[in-house]
């Protein structure tokens, strides 16, 4: 069994290749782009999910604020390591009263209550926040660079401040909440000159980002192979098509040369192709020094038969003289059809005698040959005129006269035979 030869990709298609690159780059791009927003969408929204956790954890502790504020403070009793808020000295509030019992209660107003459950937050859960002032008499509520600014974009008209905090060496999310003055604040903070809502501070919130970091590594990391896979998928299959769609033309491209060389009705080659073959041939043996013979046969009385049996009779002799031509042939040499009955045959490395010899084998060969359509026989002879390239050539132009004089001289002499000149 013969295997049958692919065509190299692209080899004879530039276009084709040319258009394969093309796609190609636009299938990266824009799967790359798919990828991309897919990766900023997903990247987003686990950021809106922390963001919306420290408004969550801000929002709570506005509202613990408001309830201790709505009540004036909340009072504990002052056991062992419960310390009085020495600030509110400082604003001429006395934390500590004592009951009938003997116990002492000491006041928990909004801003120690915070700092208390904040310190139980980071314990439980790492999760810390506190409040941070402009103006503010604990120092522990002065607030660093990023808190700072978010308190003047709060003076500017903004109601939330976040951002992704790698400074530490573990990333944390940062998120400041704005806290507005309100009635029930005044009662501690009017000596500050603040007015019912003013921007006093802002909840600080900080959550360790760990986690989230490494999701989103690990969204990075699949994106890129998906982006690997898919386009390699997709390139794999394009690479697919496009080679048996070059293979389709190759075959396609292929038949159209031999429709394009080939007589329609003997299968030999065209007046054309065999013209361009013989002069290639010419030019080929001039420049090596070798030998070209040149043969033409027609069929004799061939008018004859077309009048009486008709032309399709007429198509059945040209195609069973052609096959006999064929079968005598060498396999580089190259026969044709250059007319209505007549050929021609190009056969490199011929001298005159073997040129002469084909042309009397095939001669014979037609002759003793019955062409029929089952219900008509007849047999038909050919003349032939042969020549041989010589030095004096200059054409082969010049080759193709000479023989077309040969096989003038053989219908001249009667014909069903072979003139060498």
């Amino acid at each position: 069994m013969t295997l049958q030869k692919r065509p190299k990709p692209f080899q004879y298609f530039k276009d084709v290749r040319i258009f394969l690159i093309t796609v190609s780059v636009v299938v990266m791009l824009f799967m790359s782009a798919i990828y991309l927003i897919r990766y900023l969408t997903v990247n987003e929204l686990l950021i809106q999910t922390v963001r919306h956790e420290a408004t969550s954890y801000a929002q709570l502790i506005v509202l613990t604020r408001h309830w201790n504020a709505r009540y004036g403070g909340v009072y504990v009793e002052k056991k062992p390591g419960v310390e009085s808020n020495p600030y509110l000295k400082e604003l001429g509030i006395d934390p500590d009263i004592r009951t009938a019992d003997g116990r002492v209660l000491t006041l928990r107003n909004p801003a120690i209550m915070i700092r208390e459950i904040s310190e139980l937050a980071r314990e439980e859960n790492s999760v810390g926040f506190h409040m941070v002032s402009l103006r503010n008499l604990n120092p522990e509520n002065q607030p660093d660079d990023f808190e700072r600014a978010a308190l003047e974009r709060f003076a500017r008209g903004e109601r939330e401040h976040w951002q992704f905090d790698r400074s530490g060496g573990k990333p944390v999310f940062r998120y400041v909440l704005p806290l507005v003055v309100e009635e029930a604040c005044l009662a501690c903070h009017r000596q500050q000159s603040y007015n019912k809502g003013d921007i006093r501070g802002g909840v600080s919130v900080m959550i360790p980002a760990e986690g989230l970091v490494a999701q989103m590594r690990t969204n990075r990391n699949q994106i890129v192979i998906d982006i690997i896979v898919t386009i390699g998928i997709l390139l794999a299959i394009l690479y697919f098509l496009a080679w048996k769609l070059v293979g389709r033309l190759d075959e396609t491209q292929k038949r159209l040369k031999h429709i394009a060389a080939t007589d329609e009705l003997t299968g030999l080659k065209n007046r054309r192709h065999i013209m361009e073959h013989t002069h290639k041939e010419y030019q080929r043996a001039v420049r090596t020094g070798g030998t070209l013979s040149i043969i033409l046969l027609d069929i004799d009385h061939f008018k004859r038969v077309n009048d009486s049996l008709g032309h399709a009779f007429g198509d059945k002799v040209l195609q069973a003289v052609a096959q006999e031509m064929q079968g005598g042939l060498r396999s580089y040499d190259l026969l044709g059809r250059i007319g209505g009955e007549e050929f021609l045959i190009a056969s490199p490395g011929s001298t005159l005698d073997d040129a002469a010899g084909l042309a009397e084998r095939i001669r014979q060969k037609i002759k003793g040959r019955k062409i029929s359509d089952r219900t008509r026989e007849i047999s038909v002879t050919v003349s032939a005129g042969v020549t041989s390239l010589s030095e004096q050539d200059a054409s082969a132009d010049v080759i193709l006269q000479r023989a077309d004089e040969a096989l003038y001289l053989a219908k001249q002499q009667g014909r069903d035979r072979v003139v060498s000149v």
